[in-house]
């Protein structure tokens, strides 16, 4: 598993309560923050206001994503939950579409290795990857 948590190099809001990350690294990140906002009081303006929601930054070195002093999510929690829901998401693909993990790897371009690694959760699952499935559904749904 990765275990040097990169920190956040930009963040822009998202539809649903989604946050769009772009981490230190260059790599990219949609993440659903609606159950953590859910979870914790302190949330209930951002939960409510779509335009506080919306004003969303970086906070100091980018450790964090930040509204207010009291309310900000750290980078360590955003990346566990990207790893989580990236690899959810590739999962459910996956069986979707009813291919073992080998087939899925080879017809999205990936090594088999690598698929392991973001079904896991243990590599963050890259955008070119979910974007290879989506255009792969799209292709199918066309012909």
């Amino acid at each position: 598993m990765e275990t040097k948590t990169p920190n956040i190099r930009s963040v822009s809001a998202d539809n649903d309560r989604r946050l769009v990350i772009v981490w230190k690294g260059g790599a990219e990140s949609i993440v659903d923050v609606s159950r953590h906002l859910a979870d914790y009081a302190i949330f209930a303006p951002v939960r409510a206001d779509d335009d506080l929601f919306r004003a969303v930054t970086v906070g100091e070195w980018g450790w964090s994503v930040h509204w207010s002093d009291d309310q900000e999510i750290s980078s360590d929690t955003l990346w566990r939950l990207a790893l989580e829901q990236g690899s959810a998401w590739l999962r459910a693909w996956r069986i979707g579409h009813g291919m073992t993990q080998a087939e899925a790897a080879k017809a999205l371009g990936v090594s088999p290795r690598m698929w392991r690694y973001y079904e896991a959760g243990s590599h963050l699952l890259p955008k070119t990857v979910r974007l290879a499935g989506i255009g792969l559904d799209a292709q199918a749904q066309a012909a």
